[in-house]
């Protein structure tokens, strides 16, 4: 079991921290539009080896970034389950530090609050401890290869009945169309597929798309056909991508509310189970067009396009390379080791081991992971409360091939710069265009 050494009021050299973590602070106090806690590791990179202290610098800022006296709560918790301390220490010009270890891979989440004004303010760190050692919770089923070999023998009955309609494409991308294709259960799955504008037979890249209900515009596809990739882009439901916004946000509020735990009563009708065979039918069409390559295929996207992006890499032997930004989909069974699992938290607390947790194994991208052995470019929030680190590293490690993991201590569920400017030449490094 993790152990917790906690010191409260400890002192910590200011002055040492500062340089790592001034562009952090002046960015914070420049741009905050509201007062927040700021907690900060004294490791940059939040990573530390097992047994190592961590300390934490916490102070209460002002909207204008200036330090306040205040006392500040905390709590520490195992990535944000249960507690492994609680206290306050003083703060003001200089930080109160909160100190803490483990003795096994996991991640320390320290949740801290003041009070300003009458308001309670609160602000979020963490420290990774040899968190590469992160192993998954989720089993792997028996029959897990042959029942998902079963799903696809399935939709390989069912003609692909393609539907594709002509638009107006940006400069770069030299035909667009808008996209359905024939699913099982009736369904269809709907996107945009773009062309680009440059001779030969190219790369394709597959984008998926993060939860929701609603449709999307053409420009995910369309922009990396402009980096000259033949590209597609995919929703999700069973509706058209240019579904009116006002019956999404029905759709939204009624029938697809839960769409992420409809049907997990079983493997069979979980919901999830036409979404990554519609992934599936999509890579058909692509690896079917004349502008494909024949060789190189990625996967990607952010949160749930993130873990549907690991599965359909361990799932579908085209896929030579994904892209995956905190990726969602992972490590479901957690709940049952007492650890976070990352979103949907499929499996229900007050019945941890029911149906469900039958079902979720498939479905997990942890076991996904396992399967794949082609190049990996992951992206983790060590403060990120939706897709929480533990489970992304345990999906991460699982991976195979060769991989590159891009850590951000500072960054909760959200998609940073790097995504653009570091993903899209890596995409284009490992198919072999530059």
């Amino acid at each position: 079991m993790a152990t917790m050494t906690i010191k409260r009021g400890a002192l910590l050299n200011w002055n040492s921290l500062l340089l790592a973590v001034a562009a952090l602070a002046a960015t914070t106090a420049s741009f905050a539009a509201d007062p927040v806690v700021e907690v900060i590791q004294d490791h940059p990179d939040g990573i530390y080896a097992r047994g190592e202290v961590a300390s934490f610098s916490v102070r209460l800022l002002d909207a204008e970034g200036n330090p306040h006296q205040a006392t500040v709560a905390y709590t520490l918790s195992l990535d944000g389950t249960g507690q492994l301390g609680t206290g306050e220490v003083r703060a003001g010009a200089e930080p109160g530090i909160i100190t803490g270890t483990l003795d096994e891979p996991g991640v320390i989440q320290c949740s801290a609050s003041a009070e300003l004004d009458g308001k309670r303010i609160s602000g979020l760190g963490a420290a990774a401890f040899d968190p590469e050692q992160i192993v998954a919770t989720t089993p792997d089923p028996d029959d897990f290869d042959e029942w998902w070999a079963s799903q696809k023998a399935l939709l390989a009955t069912i003609p692909m009945a393609a539907k594709l309609e002509e638009r107006a494409g940006p400069e770069g991308a030299s035909r667009v169309y808008k996209v359905s294709l024939a699913n099982v259960d009736g369904r269809r799955t709907y996107g945009w597929l773009a062309l680009p504008d440059v001779e030969g037979p190219v790369p394709a890249v597959i984008t998926f798309t993060a939860a929701g209900v609603g449709g999307a515009g053409h420009g995910t596809a369309t922009s990396l056909a402009q980096q000259g990739f033949l590209s597609m882009h995919i929703i999700h439901h069973n509706f058209d991508v240019e579904i009116p916004a006002e019956e999404a946000a029905a759709l939204k509020a009624g029938e697809l509310a839960t769409y992420y735990r409809d049907g997990a009563d079983s493997r069979d009708t979980y919901y999830f189970r036409h979404v990554i065979l519609g992934c599936v039918r999509a890579i058909d069409l692509l690896t079917s067009r004349p502008e494909w390559d024949g060789e190189h295929l990625v996967v990607t996207g952010s949160s749930q396009a993130g873990g549907l992006s690991l599965c359909l890499a361990g799932l579908d032997d085209r896929v030579t390379a994904l892209a995956a930004n905190v990726p969602a989909l992972c490590d479901h069974t957690g709940l049952q080791h007492e650890r976070t699992s990352g979103w949907p938290r499929l499996i229900p607390a007050d019945d941890p081991f029911g149906p469900i947790a039958q079902t979720a194994p498939y479905f997990d991208a942890v076991n996904f992971a396992r399967r794949f052995d082609g190049d990996a470019w992951v992206a983790v929030g060590l403060i990120d409360r939706t897709c929480c680190p533990t489970s992304v590293y345990g999906a991460y490690n699982a991976l195979r091939g060769p991989k590159k993991l891009l850590v951000f201590p500072h960054m909760g569920h959200a998609v940073p710069s790097e995504y653009s400017t570091d993903r899209i030449p890596w995409i284009k490094q490992v198919c072999g265009m530059e």
